[in-house]
């Protein structure tokens, strides 16, 4: 995993682009592995430590702390994460095939075996493995009582259609509730990296000079762009004079009230016309980042374009955005 980070000269993704290589690339490593043994506690402490340090610093080894944690990166998307796999349930999922074989007394030679060697008579419900049994098929056996709940005279409960590995990690994972943002962030049409500056956003993780002066990196709480008040994330979006020109502008152009505020209460993505909510979620996305990005430029090189060229990169992006989406033809209510 280490030798992929570093031979493909990832360091200078975006974190959309960290988080795409880790879900298609490294979780796939790891996975293969996971087919044939329960990896051990330290070893997938050190499989999420090089995710989580990629996806934050874009390097395998620890130099910055995350700005989200582990626990809400690895929830799906839907509830409120980044849909990374936790690796140790992963592992148990993936085993537990296995154990499904067993229960469904499948045909194959591995399984006569089992039955002829270790479980013999006994049923396999409340089978535990004797102590001189080796350390793999004790590994199966803790897995089998981890999901043991959810078979009933041998089925797998959850999915009729029995066990895959999808539902055993649904079934065995933590659950949380739909956020409110969700359609606005997650929206198909949003360019992905805007998309993740909104998700942090969302979860009040961006690193302010509010918080960077409360922790010590900055000798100042003054705001980057204005200087006129603590730069807080609710005064950077979309309290600051700057900002509020760049929105009202974007607001002339489109006709319709952009806040960060009306994305917290779901306010778009959620209702109306379903290509107008698109819209508006892609418009709010792209004031985010491009805020955000010129509030990063001011901090880093001193240097602020006026408002009207922010609008204009806004604008074509929006458009370029919506012709690479909409393919299909549209009503003449929804075009105006």
């Amino acid at each position: 995993m280490v030798n992929r980070i570093r031979s493909l000269g990832a360091k200078k993704f975006s974190y959309v682009g960290r988080l795409t290589l880790i879900n298609s690339v490294l979780n796939s490593l790891y996975s293969y592995w996971s087919n044939i043994f329960i990896f051990p506690k330290s070893i997938i402490r050190r499989i999420e430590a090089i995710c989580r340090n990629y996806l934050w610093d874009g390097s395998a080894e620890f130099h910055r702390v995350p700005l989200v944690g582990w626990d809400t990166v690895t929830l799906p998307k839907i509830e409120g994460g980044l849909g990374i796999k936790k690796a140790e349930v992963w592992n148990v999922v993936i085993v537990a095939k296995l154990v499904d074989w067993i229960y469904s007394k499948a045909d194959r030679l591995w399984i006569s075996w089992i039955n002829q060697v270790y479980i013999k008579q006994h049923d396999c419900h409340s089978y535990s493995p004797p102590a001189d049994a080796s350390w793999t098929w004790k590994s199966i056996c803790k897995v089998k009582e981890l999901m043991k709940d959810a078979y009933t005279d041998g089925q797998w409960q959850p999915d009729l259609k029995g066990y895959t590995v999808r539902s055993g990690y649904d079934w065995l994972r933590l659950h949380q509730i739909k956020p409110w943002w969700y359609n606005t962030v997650w929206n198909s049409w949003n360019v992905p990296k805007h998309a993740f500056i909104t998700w942090l956003i969302m979860h009040n993780r961006m690193t302010t000079r509010e918080k960077l002066y409360r922790f010590g990196y900055c000798n100042t709480d003054a705001c980057c762009i204005c200087e006129n008040a603590t730069e807080t994330q609710p005064h950077l979006f979309f309290e600051c004079d700057y900002i509020k020109v760049v929105v009202s502008l974007i607001q002339d152009w489109c006709s319709a009230c952009i806040s960060l505020s009306g994305a917290r209460a779901g306010g778009y993505g959620n209702g109306g016309a379903k290509l107008k909510q698109q819209v508006y979620a892609i418009i709010l996305n792209a004031c985010i980042y491009h805020i955000w990005a010129q509030r990063n430029s001011a901090r880093i090189n001193g240097i602020l374009m006026v408002p009207s060229l922010v609008v204009q990169k806004i604008i074509e992006v929006v458009r370029q955005r919506i012709k690479f989406k909409c393919n299909a033809k549209v009503s003449r209510r929804e075009e105006v």
